[in-house]
């Protein structure tokens, strides 16, 4: 005679109590509910156990790796930076030749700014006119005074602080934290009218709620602390055990964890899926204030997981952090990172050839002029 599988079951890592389904019998809306919430405090506990083992696994070796191509990547933009300063000081270019050279040593000199070399700031300090530094500032001005117009348009109203702001990206980042301290406030808005509406019997009802759910709480950590006692167990193997799980009993209650506290009892055996079934649908609608606040707190450190990998991997642009998605953005991001040292060192062995050098620069002027009728472009269509 075949039976049923339990309503209750315990998997390789995690217990996940559920009610039981009777077979003559709906569940209730509240037995539903208390379900749908135990589900959720399971996958997002797997969904940021995965996100920290992905972490661990990837975030030594791969800074290690990008680290030393960065190295690779500085080296190059030295040498290159070196060779073109003294073509510009020495040979015989045309002034439109000199001027795209002057331009990439300065923008290599940008991109080593970090190192504090030596070598580095006496090329700038060579290339880098007063007129230059005038030049950048009206430069960076026009940008910021573009930037506050397109930020102001999104936004639909002034950009608070925008006259202490000589950016772009500084006037963006301002426009993004204005506008989620709008939301905030809108939503702050929106909650205190909530609850301002809300009938005071209902009010008395949540109050309740929170009482039974402290209730509740206690006392499946009684029932777990009396089962538990370790003074009350002779076996000194068993004494220990108890004592492990009773240290498990202690950290879940802290933390208002209904869910551990649950499993718990399943190992124990204190407790079984007709005993829930039972339970009146205002005890487990209290149980389940519990359960929101375990999600909600869950849903932040999933999201905390996820900002630490996007940030420290520098992999922002994944919409869903898998361990698939995670392993092939980051073997592009170390492809891409090769073929600009690759580019770099090419480069510099190239333009060792004078003619060579002439044709090298002409292509870069061509492709700065193609990236500013580009960002044109983006422009246009920001005001379409």
């Amino acid at each position: 005679m075949s039976h049923s599988p339990s309503p209750w079951t315990v998997a390789p890592a995690q217990a996940v109590a559920t009610v039981a389904i009777q077979p003559a019998a709906e569940l209730t809306r509240a037995q539903k509910r208390f379900n749908a919430l135990l589900a959720r405090v399971s996958q997002l506990s797997m969904s940021i156990e995965i996100l920290e083992a992905l972490s661990v696994k990837h975030r030594s070796s791969h800074l290690s790796q990008m680290s030393a191509l960065q190295q690779q990547e500085d080296a190059a933009c030295k040498s290159l930076l070196l060779f073109l300063d003294e073509r510009v000081r020495h040979d015989e270019l045309t002034a439109k030749q000199r001027r795209s050279a002057t331009q990439i040593v300065l923008a290599l000199c940008e991109s080593l700014a970090h190192k504090q070399d030596a070598q580095v700031q006496v090329v700038f300090n060579h290339h880098h006119s007063e007129e230059d530094a005038q030049a950048l500032v009206e430069e960076a001005r026009a940008g910021a005074e573009h930037a506050k117009s397109v930020m102001e348009d999104l936004l639909g109203k002034p950009l608070e602080g925008a006259d202490d702001l000589h950016t772009a990206e500084a006037v963006f980042e301002a426009g993004i934290r204005q506008h989620r301290v709008e939301q905030q406030r809108l939503e702050d808005k929106r909650q205190a009218k909530k609850t301002k509406k809300k009938p005071a019997a209902r009010q008395l009802k949540d109050e309740q709620q929170k009482m039974d759910a402290n209730t509740a709480l206690r006392t499946i950590y009684r029932q777990l602390a009396s089962a538990l006692h370790p003074d009350r167990e002779p076996d000194e193997a068993e004494r220990l055990r108890k004592t492990a799980l009773m240290s498990e009993v202690n950290a879940a209650y802290d933390r208002k964890n209904l869910s551990e506290l649950l499993k718990l009892q399943l190992q124990l055996a204190q407790i079984d899926s007709a005993s829930l079934s039972r339970m009146a649908d205002d005890k487990l609608n209290a149980m389940c204030l519990l359960l929101d606040e375990q999600v909600e707190a869950l849903e932040e450190d999933e999201a905390q997981a996820q900002f630490e990998i996007r940030h420290y991997l520098g992999v922002n642009e994944l919409d869903h952090i898998s361990a698939e998605s995670l392993a092939r953005a980051l073997a592009i991001q170390l492809r891409d990172k090769e073929q600009y040292v690759s580019t770099l060192e090419y480069d510099l062995r190239r333009i060792q050839n004078e003619a060579e050098l002439k044709r090298w620069l002409k292509e870069q002027s061509q492709m700065a002029k193609k990236a500013r009728a580009e960002l044109t472009d983006l422009d246009r269509l920001l005001y379409r």
